[in-house]
């Protein structure tokens, strides 16, 4: 694959810019006993964050102890908060309960890791829950608030994300602390972030899911999501943005072969460069952190969910984690760079300005004060 020059000028400037580059980050599903050696692959590949599962009611113990290690070496851990929310498709119709149960399972929770942790999303992929599909199927709403009205499970769903926004809005005023929500979105349906911003559900980061294939729309453009892409769409609600689920689509192909040098492999591998350099030359949203997910391989997991890792296991990795690492400004062996640069993903120069502003970057992030873009007047 050649590299256009346009491409690699553009691409090597947002590389250099600083303080506004995009971070990058994984999901991780691992047992405590690897919290080590995930968060020593963190840094040695400058993966800044981690976002992992919180589940109410669970030990905390390990979480807490992978979110030390992870700050330890400068990076952070995001949690995806689930309450019994998350599992009871019920639709209480009583929404002062589900309220207030959502806002003191969430509060406990919280206050358990706030000193380690400060972003909790709310619930993962809300608006996929059956329940939820069933009254308004996914990618039929597009930007309208009006398939969302009236819908008994869709307003239990809303009582219970606006406990939990409460939740964390108050623990914040009480500590001080920069704690902060993510409220995320799948598909074109943004209509979903209106609507429950119409029902009082605060938020202050806004996540996106996405998987886009080689040869899809670029991410820049493409108006199935709506006027001006999922981009524009995403910087409408005046917050900034986490892609924090990201990988390539050809993942999800039934005949995806899941090793180097197979077709589909290597067409997720050309994916991946493509997208990930789109994401880093755009300026319609502000787009603090891309979370490849996952990590880790799951093979007890029927196919596709089995196979979204950068590494098969722990010491087996995939030429995806060595993209990933470059894009980042990790750590690269010459063995590793050259599975990048001869497959024509990234060329040296563009690793090497990767890596160049990585040792220049804080290894905390500030991103709690960086202000958010100003809405469009015809924002939502």
């Amino acid at each position: 694959m050649t590299i256009p020059a346009s491409f690699l000028a553009l691409t090597l400037a947002t590389l250099a810019s600083g303080a506004d580059a995009v971070e990058f980050g994984i999901n991780s599903r691992h047992e405590p006993e690897l919290n080590e050696a995930v968060a020593a692959l963190m840094e040695q590949r400058n993966f800044r964050s981690a976002r992992v599962d919180l589940i109410t009611g669970d030990d905390l113990a390990g979480l807490r102890d992978f979110a030390r290690r992870v700050r330890g070496n400068g990076g952070e851990v995001q949690v995806v908060l689930q309450t019994s929310h998350q599992w009871d498709h019920g639709c209480d119709p009583d929404l002062e309960r589900v309220e207030q149960g959502a806002y003191r399972e969430a509060a406990a929770a919280v206050h358990q890791v706030k000193d380690l942790v400060h972003d909790f999303e709310l619930l993962n992929e809300a608006q996929r829950r059956p329940e939820i599909e069933r009254e308004v199927p996914w990618n039929s709403a597009g930007l309208a608030t009006a398939p969302y009205e009236g819908k008994a499970c869709v307003a239990s769903l809303a009582a219970a994300l606006r406990g939990m926004s409460r939740a964390v809005a108050d623990i914040r005023a009480d500590s001080g602390l920069p704690l902060r929500t993510i409220l995320g979105t799948v598909g074109r349906d943004f209509g979903f972030l209106s609507f429950m911003r119409g029902q009082g559900v605060q938020w202050d980061v806004t996540g996106f899911h996405v998987y886009p294939r080689l040869r899809g729309r670029s991410l820049l453009d493409d108006h199935w999501y709506g006027p001006g892409g999922p981009l524009a769409q995403l910087a409408a609600f005046g917050k900034p943005v986490h892609i924090n689920e990201f990988n390539c689509g050809e993942i999800y192909d039934w005949r995806y072969e899941n090793r180097a040098g197979r077709s589909r492999t290597e067409s997720c591998l050309q994916s991946l460069s493509r997208h990930l350099g789109e994401l880093q030359q755009q300026d319609a949203a502000v787009v603090e952190a891309v979370h490849f997910y996952q990590l880790l391989d799951e093979p007890r997991k029927p196919a596709p969910e089995n196979r979204f890792g950068l590494v098969h296991r722990l010491g087996r990795p995939k030429p995806h984690l060595y993209l990933a690492a470059a894009v980042a400004g990790g750590e690269l062996s010459h063995e590793e760079r050259a599975e990048v640069t001869q497959r024509g993903l990234l060329t040296d120069a563009q690793i090497d300005a990767a890596r160049s502003r990585a040792t220049a970057a804080p290894r905390l992030s500030t991103r709690c004060c960086r202000p958010a873009p100003a809405a469009p007047p015809s924002s939502r």
